[in-house]
């Protein structure tokens, strides 16, 4: 996304359905935005934690265990 000025602007997209998800099992396809501080379980079984307004980018299945994530 990119200003009037050609400046990039960094934006988590918002995709109905991937928005403030909560406890449950989804698919990423390159970005984890973490709005209320959450943990995940990766696919290969990693266990992370997210601070609120903290991204990622991954891609692949993982699982939100606590806490709430908008993703892409």
């Amino acid at each position: 996304m990119f200003k009037n000025s050609a400046q990039l602007v960094p934006a988590v997209p918002l995709i109905l359905g991937k928005i403030n998800v909560g406890a449950g099992d989804y698919t990423a396809s390159c970005l984890i935005h973490c709005e209320v501080d959450a943990a995940i379980t990766l696919s290969d079984g990693t266990v992370y934690n997210m601070k609120a307004g903290d991204d990622r980018t991954y891609e692949g299945e993982f699982t939100v265990v606590s806490g709430t994530v908008t993703y892409d």
